[in-house]
């Protein structure tokens, strides 16, 4: 698929198809709608909020368009960006555009034929179906448009530093960084969880508990090198954690991590959908590792040069090295 193509589909075809699916049912089934929707429920699943249907759709359709809006200004912008940014902002806008389309359906089929908002029912399973379409289109618009032209990103410039090791010689590198943010940001989830532990469902407690934990194990990263290549482990138990294989790294230098260049603080991107990913604990120095595949892996830690030479020289050594894997 050529970059035509690429922004034809970021900023015509998710769009169209993702207003289709919002606009259609509610169009089709508006008249069959009564006067007032339901549009909000307590944690049994009633209805306990309202509001008028054209409100609803004003409402609903306009936070859909600053959605679509956001894809198509990625599809037309013809300057390179920093190369996180066109897929953050097209896998955000892309979510939600499809998160609040899929509102915009769901109400329309559910409610249609009621004669008040208090009969409003809502699926377990189309909620968890919707919420996952969301994903996977915003997946899908990341991962388009992370293949845009975006502005030349080649670490340093300079040649990989490189160790001297002797035949059958190994080394094992390791350094741990701690960042105070994370804990009091933890904090937060884990105040609100206790606050509406009450008053809400239990797995709306679990989920808060979760985040706060997800975001406790971003104040300690340990980071080892060795023969087998870069792992990243997370939190005091070390889990979970980031591994990348030897023989997917194609150089290794020390750079100067800058948040916003990486799209900010914590794990950033996805090599997966958009060929970057980044541990960010803080602005300073960091180890950048370029993968056979065009990918880019970066992580905050302090003397990233001797992990740099160190996997530098374990490439050197492979059988196929410079043979590009997936």
């Amino acid at each position: 698929m050529n970059e035509k193509m690429r922004r034809l589909a970021l900023g015509a075809g998710i769009p169209l198809a993702v207003a289709g699916v919002g606009l259609g049912p509610y169009l089709a089934y508006r008249s069959e709608l009564p006067d007032r929707v339901a549009v909000h429920y307590d944690s049994a699943g009633r209805p306990d909020g309202s509001m008028g249907t054209e409100v609803f759709l004003l409402v609903i359709g306009g936070v859909m368009a600053i959605g679509l809006i956001a894809l198509l200004s990625i599809a037309l912008t013809r300057r390179r960006f920093q190369p996180m940014v066109a897929p953050g902002v097209s896998s955000m806008g892309a979510f939600v555009a499809t998160l609040f389309a899929g509102i915009l359906a769901l109400t329309a089929i559910e409610q249609r034929g009621l004669d008040r908002w208090q009969d409003a029912t809502l699926s377990p399973v189309a909620v968890i179906a919707w919420i996952g379409g969301s994903i996977l289109i915003a997946g899908l618009a990341a991962w388009i448009a992370s293949s845009l032209p975006f502005k030349a990103d080649t670490g340093t410039g300079a040649a990989p530093p490189s160790m001297t090791l002797a035949p059958g010689e190994r080394v094992f590198w390791s350094s741990t960084l701690t960042a105070r943010w994370p804990l009091p940001l933890s904090m937060v989830p884990l105040a609100v969880a206790l606050a509406v532990a009450r008053f809400v469902e239990p797995w709306v407690v679990l989920l808060l508990l979760v985040a706060a934990v997800a975001l406790a194990s971003f104040g300690r990263i340990r980071v080892t090198a060795d023969r087998s290549g870069l792992q990243v482990r997370y939190g005091f138990l070390g889990w979970p954690r980031t591994s990348v294989p030897i023989h997917r790294i194609a150089t290794a230098q020390a750079i100067d991590v800058r948040p916003v260049e990486w799209g900010g603080w914590g794990y950033r991107g996805s090599l997966a959908v958009m060929r970057r990913a980044a541990v960010v604990l803080r602005a300073g120095p960091g180890l950048r590792l370029d993968l056979h595949n065009g990918k880019v892996f970066a992580v905050t830690i302090d003397d990233p040069d001797e992990p740099a030479r160190l996997l530098n020289a374990e490439v050197a050594r492979l059988p196929t090295s410079g043979t590009p894997l997936a």
